[in-house]
């Protein structure tokens, strides 16, 4: 017997995210903490947010890409801005492969920030 699952539809499903999965919300990986006021990252089980698969079956790397994202998006953040460049009314086509993408890409331009460092 084969048994699969799709990590693109197990993060759209209503039962695990509520009634605004669609809605991007950051602070919901996000909580403030009591005492100084700073934000907290909150995990998710892996077994519900399997992107890097989860229990012995892990992705190795997984430490050092957030490492990596977090430091690659401080840099680039603190410096410049991202700025949608899409036509106005058009909506992104997403596409479902292996790795998710966007027919076309998505088109951004990249500005420096005029307070940038």
């Amino acid at each position: 017997m084969r048994v699969t699952y799709h990590p693109y539809a197990m993060g759209r499903m209503k039962s695990l995210w509520g009634e605004d999965w669609q809605e991007f919300k950051p602070e919901s990986w996000l909580k403030t903490d009591e005492f100084d006021r700073k934000w907290n990252f909150v995990g998710r089980d892996s077994f519900i947010y399997p992107v890097f698969q989860a229990g012995p079956r892990i992705c190795l790397g997984k430490e050092m890409v957030f490492l990596q994202m977090k430091r690659v998006v401080a840099g680039v953040l603190r410096r410049f801005q991202v700025v949608l460049a899409m036509e106005e009314g058009s909506q992104p086509v997403f596409i479902s492969y292996l790795t998710s993408k966007m027919q076309g890409g998505f088109p951004v331009r990249i500005e420096f920030r005029e307070d940038g460092a």
